[in-house]
């Protein structure tokens, strides 16, 4: 059997990762889904879980080719977020959206599953 693919969340606010966690253990029952907490690092966790896909609301520098992500705009206090764009980028494949749903999400880890066979 080939490998479960590794989700890594690193989203604000937290509720919107929790959810997001759900969905994807939902819909893709095999993926093993990692949701980081505000106060942990990315870049150590990139380290320790070795993601197929991240989401996270800032990649800065921090995906490499092998890893496929989706970087969501972060919500600013005091402003009304009716829609929250995001740029997904997955084996060559990269696109910014600006409504991004978790149907994207799903499409990303598709194509980063397809890569593990």
């Amino acid at each position: 059997m080939p490998e479960a693919p590794r989700v890594l969340i690193s989203i604000q606010p937290s509720m919107y990762a929790e959810v997001l966690a759900f969905s994807i253990g939902k819909h893709r029952p095999r993926a093993e889904v990692s949701v980081l907490g505000p106060s942990e690092g990315l870049e150590d966790a990139l380290l320790g879980v070795r993601p197929h896909l991240v989401v996270a609301n800032r990649v800065r520098g921090t995906a490499s080719g092998e890893i496929f992500w989706v970087n969501l705009d972060e919500p600013r206090a005091g402003e009304k977020l009716e829609l929250l764009g995001a740029d997904i980028s997955a084996d060559g494949y990269s696109r910014s959206v600006s409504n991004v749903t978790t149907a994207h999400v799903l499409a990303a880890l598709d194509r980063a599953e397809k890569e593990l066979v």
